[in-house]
């Protein structure tokens, strides 16, 4: 005999809470503990419950399939924003189509013709590139689409949920400044990647002077522009890396060149990506929701399915203080004095 469909009254029975408790867990519109979510979540997929919201997108002409465009699945502040998005997608019966760009703009556009010609209901995208509104244009026509973390010009169609870059950037800077320091070393991502820009605009209106060196976004741009500045001869008693990797790979260089963290240069990163607590030093960062950035956009793209009015985003970064940042010695140049010591 077929199996009898699941129904919200055994997800509620099964999890111990009410069918409101459940409906609310799934749909995000009221506010449940993090436990209880957690708890239905759970035996949503052990029972195999499909939502309602599932047959109402048949009935609406949806096809239950949102698409997701990130540039680094490997870096974990893009991997918690798409696992929040999919918590989103999940609890509104949606599925998630994950496209991995990995920086590259020929990559990215073979995914957006792909998502373009391909039945979604919406498009949740993380730009990578410098995506204008000649290539994006034609996609907020034909579906919603909110863009989280990164803004594109040119698109009074889309959604935007973002962290607060220029106030990062303006943390960073202020700490650093209150620490002493007075000479900076900027490794930033590419110009036009608007979270790039707005960072480094924060951080300029305490370092104007701020040398700054064009990075990827990966551990080895840090690595290697850190080291071309400390051969060029850089007077920098502290690199603020507009990500934690490319913090990560300033560190080796500053470590490979017999400089130390933050005695002799201090660093500071961005994200509070896992583990950059547990580096040798632990490293001095702009945390920002990574996670809710994801939800956020998740759940105003079904808004927009759903018709809902929706408004764009902004939410708060925090300095997250740790051992690779310290005041400045004054008088001292530390890069000629550990050129003298090797």
């Amino acid at each position: 005999m077929p199996r009898e469909p699941v129904t919200i009254t055994d997800v509620a029975r099964e999890a111990g809470v009410s069918i409101a408790t459940v409906s609310q867990a799934l749909s995000g519109n009221r506010p449940v503990s993090p436990r209880t979510a957690q708890r239905v979540r759970e035996v949503v997929a052990q029972l195999g419950y499909v939502p309602v919201s599932s047959a109402r997108n048949l009935r609406a002409g949806r096809t239950g399939v949102i698409g997701l465009v990130i540039p680094d699945i490997s870096n974990t502040f893009f991997g918690r924003l798409a696992r929040g998005v999919e918590d989103a997608a999940h609890e509104a019966g949606q599925w998630v189509l994950l496209c991995h760009t990995e920086f590259e703009p020929e990559r990215e556009d073979r995914y957006l013709d792909l998502l373009a010609s391909r039945s979604i209901d919406g498009l949740v995208y993380v730009a990578g590139t410098v995506a204008g509104p000649r290539r994006m244009g034609g996609l907020v026509t034909t579906f919603p689409v909110v863009l989280a973390d990164e803004d594109v010009n040119g698109l009074p169609g889309a959604t935007r949920v973002r962290g607060d870059h220029r106030c990062g950037g303006r943390l960073a800077a202020l700490h650093l400044a209150g620490l002493g320091h007075q000479r900076a070393l900027v490794v930033s991502g590419p110009p036009g990647i608007s979270s790039s820009d707005l960072r480094l605009a924060g951080f300029r209106e305490s370092f104007p002077d701020a040398q700054v060196m064009v990075g990827d976004f990966t551990e080895a741009s840090g690595l290697e522009l850190v080291a071309q500045a400390l051969a060029a001869g850089t007077d920098a008693t502290a690199v603020f890396a507009l990500n934690d990797l490319m913090a990560i790979g300033a560190l080796r260089a500053l470590y490979d060149a017999g400089l130390s963290v933050p005695s002799d240069v201090s660093v500071v990163g961005y994200d509070d990506i896992p583990l950059v607590d547990r580096l040798q030093p632990p490293l001095t960062t702009i945390r920002q929701p990574a996670y809710e950035i994801g939800h956020h956009a998740g759940r105003l793209l079904i808004d927009r399915l759903d018709h809902r009015e929706v408004e764009d985003v902004v939410l708060p970064v925090e300095l997250v203080v740790r051992n690779s940042t310290a005041a400045v010695s004054a008088g001292r140049n530390p890069h000629v004095e550990s050129r003298s010591r090797r």
